[in-house]
């Protein structure tokens, strides 16, 4: 069995799936991310992965989920008569695993959800999730932001990000619509204090925010140092809009300089 350091940066994602319990689904677009979060130049540097490109990642997914089963780190288990993907669930394993590893549908969550997938779940062995706790939690690793002492402020920031249905701005954002009254320089101070919370996060890397201009459309990476003019653009921020899922939102970095766990 490996020790940690010497999976590569797929396989190590496909453990922490696997140490939740996650489905597979949805990973070919999380593998991504991750390498976006890690500055890699395979990914694209302000979005998510297209369908086109997930799918030439699951050759990569396929085999790594290959050796990691091999390995002693990991099991696909499959539900039976229900959602839920018990401990005792059957685990897949011989042609059929590699039939599964195979397929896109095992790897991409489709705009249809992926209804047609079989429900599975990457499952830790023991051994597996020993490796990944050691490293997870080594002397000296550094805090996670939910071990940090924060202000009120950015722990609503922290809750945002966590959250599937968290938004910053908009009829359902955490920060409150922009004053009707303000513009140029006034604006753009108000908005760097309303906005600090948020910057410190992306600034260190626990965060990314993301915009979304329509409902169900993809999201766009907003950088650093493009985050107060963004929040300054009222068009942007969509504060009088009734959608829910426009504006911006953000959520919580997985890269490996920032946490395991």
């Amino acid at each position: 069995m490996k020790t940690w350091d010497e999976l590569t940066l797929t396989e190590q994602v496909l453990v922490r799936r696997a140490v939740r319990g996650t489905n597979p689904r949805g990973t070919a677009q999380h593998v991504a991310a991750v390498l976006r979060w890690a500055g890699s130049p395979e990914a694209p540097r302000w979005r998510g992965a297209s369908l086109e490109e997930q799918a030439a990642r699951v050759p990569e997914l396929a085999s790594a989920a290959l050796r990691l089963v091999a390995g002693g780190w990991l099991t696909l288990r499959r539900a039976l008569d229900t959602m839920f993907v018990q401990e005792d669930s059957p685990e897949v394993v011989g042609t059929e695993l590699e039939q599964m590893a195979a397929d896109p549908a095992t790897w991409i969550r489709t705009p249809d959800g992926g209804s047609k997938a079989p429900d599975l779940s990457l499952r830790a062995t023991e051994a597996g999730h020993r490796q990944w706790e050691a490293a997870a939690y080594a002397p000296g690793a550094p805090p996670t932001i939910h071990q940090l002492d924060l202000t009120e402020d950015e722990d609503r920031v922290r809750v945002c990000a966590m959250e599937a249905s968290g938004w910053l701005t908009g009829p359902f954002g955490i920060l409150d619509d922009l004053p009707s009254g303000l513009a140029g320089e006034e604006l753009r101070a108000y908005v760097a204090a309303d906005l600090a919370p948020v910057v410190r996060f992306v600034r260190e890397g626990w965060i990314e925010v993301r915009h979304v201009a329509e409902p169900d459309a993809e999201a766009t990476v907003i950088p650093l140092e493009d985050l107060l003019d963004a929040f300054g653009n009222r068009e942007l921020r969509c504060d009088d809009r009734d959608d829910w899922g426009v504006g911006f939102t953000c959520v919580l970095t997985q890269s490996p300089a920032n946490a395991l766990r």
